[in-house]
Protein backbone atom coordinates (compact mmCIF):
# COMPACT_ATOMS: atom_id res chain seq x y z
CA UNK A 1 0.00 0.00 0.00
CA UNK A 2 0.94 3.60 -0.29
CA UNK A 3 2.80 5.52 2.52
CA UNK A 4 1.28 8.97 2.91
CA UNK A 5 2.87 11.92 2.49
CA UNK A 6 5.26 13.33 5.60
CA UNK A 7 3.03 16.24 6.50
CA UNK A 8 3.35 18.96 6.65
CA UNK A 9 4.93 19.74 3.48
CA UNK A 10 6.84 23.01 3.45
CA UNK A 11 5.16 25.24 1.86
CA UNK A 12 8.27 27.59 0.82
CA UNK A 13 11.84 27.28 0.95
CA UNK A 14 13.98 29.11 2.54
CA UNK A 15 15.66 32.65 0.44
CA UNK A 16 19.48 32.55 -0.21
CA UNK A 17 20.96 35.30 -1.73
CA UNK A 18 20.45 34.41 -5.16
CA UNK A 19 16.73 32.20 -4.53
CA UNK A 20 16.27 29.03 -2.02
CA UNK A 21 18.58 26.88 -1.07
CA UNK A 22 19.53 24.29 -3.33
CA UNK A 23 20.48 21.70 -0.72
CA UNK A 24 16.89 22.04 0.69
CA UNK A 25 15.52 21.92 -2.83
CA UNK A 26 17.23 19.35 -3.37
CA UNK A 27 16.30 17.22 0.10
CA UNK A 28 12.56 18.16 -1.30
CA UNK A 29 12.85 16.26 -4.46
CA UNK A 30 14.79 13.71 -3.18
CA UNK A 31 11.93 12.94 -0.30
CA UNK A 32 8.88 13.74 -3.62
CA UNK A 33 10.98 10.78 -6.18
CA UNK A 34 11.28 8.19 -3.11
CA UNK A 35 7.59 8.68 -2.55
CA UNK A 36 6.59 9.08 -6.20
CA UNK A 37 8.62 5.54 -6.46
CA UNK A 38 6.79 4.09 -3.30
CA UNK A 39 3.47 5.16 -5.02
CA UNK A 40 4.54 3.97 -8.68
CA UNK A 41 5.43 0.63 -6.90
CA UNK A 42 1.86 0.58 -4.46
CA UNK A 43 0.05 1.06 -8.12
CA UNK A 44 1.82 -1.69 -9.55
CA UNK A 45 1.32 -3.69 -6.67
CA UNK A 46 -3.03 -3.09 -6.60
CA UNK A 47 -3.11 -3.66 -10.58
CA UNK A 48 -1.43 -7.15 -10.44
CA UNK A 49 -3.19 -8.24 -7.18
CA UNK A 50 -6.16 -6.67 -9.33
CA UNK A 51 -5.79 -8.89 -12.03
CA UNK A 52 -4.81 -11.74 -10.34
CA UNK A 53 -7.96 -11.36 -8.38
CA UNK A 54 -9.89 -11.30 -11.91
CA UNK A 55 -8.43 -14.50 -12.75
CA UNK A 56 -9.21 -15.91 -9.67
CA UNK A 57 -12.74 -14.37 -9.80
CA UNK A 58 -13.09 -15.87 -13.62
CA UNK A 59 -12.20 -19.39 -12.73
CA UNK A 60 -14.35 -19.22 -9.47
CA UNK A 61 -17.19 -18.27 -12.05
CA UNK A 62 -15.82 -20.71 -14.43
CA UNK A 63 -16.27 -23.43 -11.48
CA UNK A 64 -19.89 -22.18 -10.10
CA UNK A 65 -21.56 -22.41 -13.91
CA UNK A 66 -19.68 -25.95 -13.68
CA UNK A 67 -21.29 -26.61 -10.21
CA UNK A 68 -24.74 -25.66 -11.03
CA UNK A 69 -24.61 -27.89 -14.10
CA UNK A 70 -23.98 -30.95 -12.32
CA UNK A 71 -26.14 -30.05 -9.42
CA UNK A 72 -29.11 -29.87 -11.67
CA UNK A 73 -27.81 -32.74 -13.56
CA UNK A 74 -27.92 -34.48 -10.21
CA UNK A 75 -31.69 -33.12 -9.21
CA UNK A 76 -32.82 -34.30 -12.77
CA UNK A 77 -31.96 -37.80 -12.04
CA UNK A 78 -31.84 -40.03 -8.89
CA UNK A 79 -29.04 -41.09 -6.81
CA UNK A 80 -27.17 -44.40 -6.87
CA UNK A 81 -27.13 -44.92 -2.96
CA UNK A 82 -23.80 -47.64 -4.70
CA UNK A 83 -22.32 -44.36 -6.05
CA UNK A 84 -22.12 -42.70 -3.03
CA UNK A 85 -20.78 -42.36 0.41
CA UNK A 86 -22.17 -43.58 3.48
CA UNK A 87 -23.56 -40.61 5.28
CA UNK A 88 -25.16 -39.78 2.03
CA UNK A 89 -26.17 -43.26 1.17
CA UNK A 90 -27.97 -43.30 4.56
CA UNK A 91 -29.65 -40.07 3.69
CA UNK A 92 -31.17 -41.77 0.28
CA UNK A 93 -32.26 -44.55 2.19
CA UNK A 94 -34.10 -42.87 4.53
CA UNK A 95 -35.17 -40.94 1.49
CA UNK A 96 -36.57 -43.37 0.02
CA UNK A 97 -38.08 -45.09 2.64
CA UNK A 98 -40.14 -41.63 3.81
CA UNK A 99 -41.04 -41.42 -0.16
CA UNK A 100 -41.93 -44.89 0.14
CA UNK A 101 -43.82 -44.51 2.79
CA UNK A 102 -46.14 -41.30 1.79
CA UNK A 103 -46.63 -43.15 -1.40
CA UNK A 104 -48.10 -46.22 0.16
CA UNK A 105 -50.12 -43.38 2.21
CA UNK A 106 -50.99 -41.49 -1.05
CA UNK A 107 -52.12 -44.90 -1.98
CA UNK A 108 -54.30 -46.00 1.00
CA UNK A 109 -56.12 -42.62 0.91
CA UNK A 110 -56.69 -43.42 -2.87
CA UNK A 111 -58.33 -46.65 -2.18
CA UNK A 112 -60.26 -45.51 1.14
CA UNK A 113 -61.46 -42.57 -1.94
CA UNK A 114 -62.39 -45.32 -4.19
CA UNK A 115 -64.26 -47.20 -1.94
CA UNK A 116 -66.00 -44.33 -0.88
CA UNK A 117 -67.01 -43.34 -4.59
CA UNK A 118 -67.79 -46.93 -5.30
CA UNK A 119 -70.15 -47.39 -1.96
CA UNK A 120 -72.14 -43.59 -2.70
CA UNK A 121 -72.35 -44.94 -5.95
CA UNK A 122 -73.80 -48.06 -5.21
CA UNK A 123 -76.03 -46.55 -2.49
CA UNK A 124 -77.14 -44.03 -5.12
CA UNK A 125 -77.77 -46.36 -8.04
CA UNK A 126 -80.11 -48.18 -5.41
CA UNK A 127 -82.30 -45.10 -4.96
CA UNK A 128 -82.02 -44.56 -8.66
CA UNK A 129 -83.19 -47.90 -9.02
CA UNK A 130 -86.21 -47.61 -6.11
CA UNK A 131 -87.23 -44.66 -7.54
CA UNK A 132 -87.36 -45.77 -10.63
CA UNK A 133 -89.56 -48.45 -9.86
CA UNK A 134 -91.83 -46.36 -8.00
CA UNK A 135 -92.33 -44.36 -10.64
CA UNK A 136 -92.88 -46.79 -13.07
CA UNK A 137 -95.28 -48.53 -10.44
CA UNK A 138 -96.99 -45.15 -10.37
CA UNK A 139 -97.57 -44.79 -14.09
CA UNK A 140 -98.67 -48.48 -14.36
CA UNK A 141 -101.44 -47.39 -11.38
CA UNK A 142 -102.49 -44.33 -13.60
CA UNK A 143 -102.23 -46.40 -17.33
CA UNK A 144 -104.29 -48.69 -15.76
CA UNK A 145 -106.91 -45.83 -14.25
CA UNK A 146 -106.92 -44.40 -17.49
CA UNK A 147 -107.61 -47.54 -19.41
CA UNK A 148 -110.46 -48.35 -16.82
CA UNK A 149 -112.25 -44.66 -17.75
CA UNK A 150 -111.20 -45.16 -21.50
CA UNK A 151 -113.66 -48.58 -21.39
CA UNK A 152 -116.22 -47.01 -18.79
CA UNK A 153 -116.65 -44.01 -21.59
CA UNK A 154 -116.41 -46.67 -24.24
CA UNK A 155 -118.91 -48.25 -22.97
CA UNK A 156 -121.34 -45.30 -22.31
CA UNK A 157 -120.65 -44.34 -26.03
CA UNK A 158 -121.77 -47.54 -27.34
CA UNK A 159 -124.83 -47.19 -24.82
CA UNK A 160 -125.91 -43.78 -26.02
CA UNK A 161 -124.90 -44.56 -29.82
CA UNK A 162 -127.19 -47.34 -29.30
CA UNK A 163 -129.88 -45.17 -27.75
CA UNK A 164 -129.39 -42.93 -30.19
CA UNK A 165 -130.08 -45.20 -33.05
CA UNK A 166 -132.82 -46.49 -31.18
CA UNK A 167 -134.42 -43.17 -30.90
CA UNK A 168 -133.78 -42.21 -34.92
CA UNK A 169 -135.48 -45.50 -35.72
CA UNK A 170 -138.72 -44.64 -33.44
CA UNK A 171 -138.75 -40.80 -34.64
CA UNK A 172 -137.94 -42.77 -38.63
CA UNK A 173 -141.25 -44.84 -37.90
CA UNK A 174 -143.70 -42.45 -36.91
CA UNK A 175 -145.79 -40.62 -39.24
CA UNK A 176 -144.16 -36.96 -39.66
CA UNK A 177 -147.55 -34.66 -38.02
CA UNK A 178 -149.16 -32.91 -40.12
CA UNK A 179 -148.92 -29.18 -39.77
CA UNK A 180 -152.09 -27.35 -38.50
CA UNK A 181 -153.45 -24.70 -40.61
Amino acid sequence: MTAPLPLPLPESFALQVRGYDREQVDERIDELLAEIRLLTADRDAAVTEAEHLARQLERARAGHAELSARVDRLCRTPADPAAVGDRVRHLLELAHAEADGIVATARERAAAIVREAEEDADRRTAEARARAHRIVDDARRRADRLAAIERRTADRLRRIDAFLAGAAALLDEQTPLRAVA
